[in-house]
């Protein structure tokens, strides 16, 4: 009895042994992905994760750039205008390193993760160890003519880093440098409500409004307290620098033959990140960008200008951002456009020539606005 009672349990189980093999088997066979003869590898990869209009070409080129990138940098973290000695590689050394950390960003990578993670702690580094010499707020290396431009991409660059940082003291050092260069944007507003090339200037532009604008906003977005009254006299700065026809001047007391493609382009960009999607007055910048801008920078003509439009760099940076946020039904063959005549133009060594900057702020522009699909960025996030 006790022979036929051990074999019985040996035979029940093998049994569930066996109907467990069974069902491994069968869950296995769910999991088979049956590929059609017809389907390549090649076919394949192109179509996983990977936003819509971005090809593998694309993506070679965003590699490439970022490559480019990353052989440039300075041992001390930062990057030059150009990448000879014969630029002036110190007069926006902290605006090239901020933007060339929004690149690296844009790819999808934070100072702890991702293939460029080693670059962008290097920046933050560079970047807060100039911020902690100065007692104003100013990001700045004390060495740029126009250190407001730096100020608004230092900003954009550490609100973006603020939420990925793993190390708690250098994300309070983060919030401290965030908090005062608001503070400074708040002292040195204009009471037209832009700001100038310097603190304290008695003038103002278009371009440095908006781009402190766009600052203001990505702080706005990890919880630094920004003055509602400060976005509102600059929108309304916008305001008063429109035309009827929707160009924007350069500034309000200018005449209103002197508008700018770029400053007109950034408006769109800034009024957008002020919440005014539906305001009348985005609608009326956006119809003129579509009408008189980007019919200029079609296939034929986006090479000249960008090699010789007064600021070509500039307006393809803040046009492909208000394109992305009006999207639109044309914006998908604007992206292919634009990605066709940067990919014609990208250099061997991955780069793209900058005429008003140089090498390292032309191939930033060009990464940001083919990496803007991706939508990685909070700032350029529609």
């Amino acid at each position: 009895m006790r022979v036929e009672s051990k074999n019985l349990t040996t035979t029940v189980k093998l049994a569930k042994s066996t109907v467990t093999a069974w069902r491994s088997c069968a869950l296995l066979a769910c999991l088979v992905v049956i590929v059609p003869p017809s389907l390549s590898r090649n076919a394949l990869a192109d179509s996983t994760l990977r936003p819509q209009g971005v090809s593998q070409h694309i993506e070679k080129s965003i590699h490439k750039g970022l490559e480019f990138l990353k052989k440039h940098q300075k041992r001390n973290g930062s990057f030059a205008m150009g990448t000879d000695h014969t630029r002036q590689g110190s007069s926006y050394r902290i605006a090239m390193t901020a933007f060339a950390g929004l690149a690296f960003l844009a790819s999808g990578s934070t100072p702890s993760r991702g293939p460029y993670a080693d670059q962008i702690r290097e920046i933050r580094d560079y970047l807060l160890a100039n911020a902690t010499k100065r007692h104003d707020g100013l990001l700045t290396n004390g060495m740029e003519q126009r250190p407001m431009y730096s100020h608004a991409f230092g900003m954009t660059f550490f609100a973006h880093i603020y939420g990925q940082e793993t190390d708690p003291t250098k994300r309070n050092h983060i919030r401290t440098v965030l908090h005062k260069a608001v503070q400074l944007c708040r002292n040195s507003q204009t009471n037209a409500g832009g700001w100038g090339y310097m603190p304290n200037f008695h003038s103002d532009e278009g371009t440095l409004t908006v781009t402190q604008l766009q600052g203001l906003r990505a702080c706005q977005d990890v919880g630094i307290y920004v003055d509602k009254s400060m976005i509102d006299r600059a929108v309304h700065y916008i305001e008063i620098s429109t035309n009827p026809n929707g160009s924007v001047r350069y500034h309000p007391g200018a005449s209103p033959a002197n508008t700018r493609h770029g400053v007109t382009c950034a408006s769109i960009v800034a009024l957008w990140q002020a919440g005014r999607y539906n305001d009348p007055l985005f609608k009326r910048i956006g119809n003129y960008m579509e009408r008189h801008i980007i019919s200029d920078w079609g296939r034929r003509r986006f090479h000249r200008n960008w090699n010789h439009h007064h600021h070509g760099e500039f307006i393809v940076y803040y046009m492909a951002q208000a394109k992305y946020f009006m999207r639109g039904e044309n914006w998908q063959s604007f992206y292919e456009m634009v990605a066709a005549e940067l990919l014609r133009t990208q250099d061997v060594n991955g780069s793209w020539e900058g005429k008003d900057a140089g090498q390292i702020y032309g191939t930033c522009v060009a990464l940001l606005a083919l990496q803007l699909p991706y939508n990685r960025l909070t700032t350029f996030r529609r």
